[in-house]
């Protein structure tokens, strides 16, 4: 059996009955967790006092991610657009849908500030592989890194910046690429793969160059070496994680986004945290 890496309880640290909440991303400066709710069109935020906050936004959200100047960067359902916490102002950066059919997914920024990000059919897994994976370069450059995507999720970097994972969730798989000098990947090779029932969805990596995963169906974290091997879980009261990332004072806890979405009557009374962000010392 895979050893727990989990060092005290899941807590749940903002019940916020998310459909689908998704993209946490941790903000040092500010002290805040911020996270969204797709479906239910907010911009989530979690401080470290406690404090919790619910932010209307004029379309639905597919991510959150902190750009260096401290702005974030959402992913609405037409472009990726810039948020100040601060003022609250909201402005276009770049259009990147003009399709009423499709919306962002996942999105994160690699070490050069290029932002990677997705795009899929808004209606989930039964949409089909209309989607794609783009990357956003700071001059404002769009680029179509890869097509026929059906669900994009799991967009992380190795820590030196060399390699991009990604996932396709209905493939039920997680690839990975090397980054050439020029930010595109290299040929996709398969890291790991999940049984029947279970798929991979929002990723982040750590310092040693594992990759925790949110496994949808199957009730946990999931860390995978940069070899493919398992290397431990945190197991979890929801069965539909959706993303996880690391923040807190010392940087050791776990916090996960989840989903109650999908889920049945008798599924949402033995889970009432899905939709709540979760933490967990790891």
């Amino acid at each position: 059996m895979t050893a727990s890496l989990a060092r005290g309880p899941a807590i749940c640290v903002h019940d916020a009955m998310a459909l689908t909440g998704e993209s946490p991303c941790w903000d040092a400066g500010r002290g805040i967790l911020w996270w969204i709710d797709i479906q239910g069109q907010r911009l989530l935020a979690h401080a470290a006092e406690g404090q919790n906050r619910a932010i209307p936004l004029p379309l639905m959200p597919g991510f959150v991610a902190l750009h260096d100047s401290g702005d974030l960067w959402l992913g609405l359902e037409n472009g990726v657009w810039r948020y100040d916490p601060e003022s609250g102002d909201l402005d276009l950066l770049a259009k990147t849908n003009a399709n009423p059919r499709l919306r962002l997914n996942d999105g994160k920024f690699d070490r050069r500030g290029r932002l990677w990000f997705g795009t899929m059919d808004k209606s989930g897994p039964t949409g089909g592989p209309v989607g794609a994976l783009w990357r956003l370069d700071p001059n404002g450059t769009l680029h179509k890194m890869r097509k026929n995507v059906s669900i994009p999720n799991a967009i992380c970097f190795a820590p030196q910046g060399d390699r991009i994972y990604f996932a396709d969730t209905a493939l039920a798989r997680i690839e990975t690429a090397t980054l050439g000098s020029d930010g595109a990947p290299g040929p996709w090779e398969v890291l790991c793969r999940f049984e029947a029932g279970e798929h991979p969805d929002g990723a982040v990596a750590d310092a040693e160059g594992a990759i925790w995963v949110a496994v949808v169906g199957g009730n946990r974290i999931e860390r995978i070496l940069p070899d493919g091997h398992r290397a431990g879980v945190v197991p979890l009261p929801v069965s539909r994680p959706t993303m996880p990332c690391f923040g807190g004072a010392g940087g050791n806890v776990l916090f996960v986004t989840s989903q109650r979405r999908f889920l049945t009557a008798d599924d949402l009374r033995a889970q009432p945290w899905a939709g709540a962000l979760i933490a967990v010392a790891v």
